[in-house]
């Protein structure tokens, strides 16, 4: 697989893994481009059968471990939804990082979308609290108005 993303990346990921005791092998940078090469959510088995499809072998094992790494150093996001499921993006998107999701629960469906008006309102409110923001997670889930979905399917 081509490196889709530029090799500044890879200094970060590297620095990541070994601020973690993990050293930076090919299979872990190769797992951090295949994450970091599309904008899907996608959970561990569609990230698992693309690697394969790649010609990446990884253990799922491995891909736990560096994918809890990669979400503890902020690098991928873990969206969990609301039946359970774990769905992972990462964070270096040609969008604005501060974004939010809408799952479309007919066809399983997410947007992204951005709105500033959001984090005025979070903000004022941690304010009004004294509290200090340290974390923000904000998904909404919905179904199609007219009852029949027309999205399509990742």
């Amino acid at each position: 697989m081509k490196n889709l993303i530029p090799c500044r990346f890879h200094v970060e990921v590297e620095a990541v893994l070994k601020s973690e005791g993990l050293r930076a092998t090919k299979q872990r940078l190769d797992i951090w481009d295949e994450l970091s090469s599309t904008d899907k959510h996608r959970d561990i088995e569609t990230i698992l059968r693309d690697l394969k499809k790649n010609k990446i072998n990884v253990s799922r094992a491995t891909l736990y471990r560096t994918i809890d790494v990669f979400v503890k150093h902020d690098l991928l996001t873990k969206i969990t939804l609301d039946n359970g499921r774990f769905l992972y993006e990462h964070n270096k998107k040609t969008i604005t990082p501060k974004h939010d999701h809408i799952l479309c629960e007919d066809c399983g469906e997410i947007f992204e979308f951005y709105d500033n008006t959001i984090s005025s309102i979070e903000n004022r409110i941690a304010e009004d609290l004294n509290i200090k923001l340290t974390k923000r997670v904000h998904q909404l889930s919905g179904k199609c108005i007219d009852g029949k979905c027309n999205h399509s399917r990742n």
